[in-house]
């Protein structure tokens, strides 16, 4: 009798067992579920948020093998975001700095869906283009928010960590990964095609544990393109942080701007 009772009760713990790991397996955290569940909760209960975005974008290109005499290009964004986001209303002021050229300062403010900008020396406000025209696509991809749809080609890249205060994804791409990464983002890499080496391609993407916002995104690359005896050289580095979420200060839209957005 005892033995048959043992057997029983070992049957049932293993059926317990099995069936507790069976939920957390269900229940497990995935790079998909988090992005998923930070979507719903950024379009849910985000109604501003403060953003610190700054893009360095270089570029080196060696012609016809001529590496004492390299051209060099590229252009640093700083930008400090203000924004409301539903409905939308956002402010920011740009350092924007092109490598040779004296850096200069701009400010803008999108209301009724338009971008008006007056840069620091001019009198005058101006409607512009979209954010991606003004600083390219990945300035445009965290701005004012992380677009986190443009990383749903990598969901099942991205390895899960856990994180003081919250989990981070983490993305290493290699040179397949980051063929399909530049579809997404037509600006990552060198302009120019050619045979392609990718010595660094790196993401990671942090959200808060309460929350489930994005707090940051950072990115890193190395790419070198070959082609017709010259060389390519990209060096891009995106590092955005999230901060005061639903605790901005109010901010007024200056009566030129108004003008301009009204017509």
């Amino acid at each position: 009798m005892k033995k048959i009772f043992g057997a029983v009760m070992a049957g049932s713990l293993a059926l317990l067992l099995s069936a507790c790991n069976s939920s957390e397996a269900q229940d497990k955290l995935t790079a998909e579920k988090l992005m998923a569940k930070s979507n719903e909760a950024t379009e849910t209960s985000l109604k501003s948020v403060h953003a610190h975005i700054n893009f360095d974008d270089y570029a080196v290109t060696v012609y016809n093998g001529d590496i004492e005499n390299p051209e060099k290009a590229g252009v640093v964004y700083d930008l400090q975001v203000d924004a409301y986001l539903d409905p939308e209303k956002v402010k920011h002021t740009a350092t924007v700095a092109p490598r040779g050229i004296k850096k200069y300062e701009e400010n803008l403010y999108n209301i009724s869906g338009k971008n008006i900008v007056k840069k620091a020396d001019d009198a005058e406000w101006q409607q512009v283009g979209t954010i991606e025209e003004q600083y390219g696509s990945f300035v445009n991809a965290v701005y004012p928010t992380l677009d986190l749809s443009k990383f749903e080609p990598f969901k099942d890249d991205f390895i899960l960590e856990p994180i003081e205060y919250g989990y981070a994804l983490k993305l290493t791409l290699d040179r397949n990964g980051f063929k399909e990464f530049k579809k997404v983002f037509p600006d990552a890499g060198p302009v120019n095609d050619g045979f392609r080496i990718v010595d660094k391609m790196e993401l990671v993407i942090t959200f808060n544990k309460s929350t489930s916002y994005v707090t940051s995104f950072k990115m890193s690359s190395d790419v070198r393109h070959f082609a017709d005896g010259n060389s390519y050289r990209s060096r891009q580095k995106m590092n955005a942080t999230y901060s005061y979420f639903n605790d901005i200060k109010d901010f007024a839209i200056p009566k030129e701007v108004q003008e301009i957005a009204s017509k």
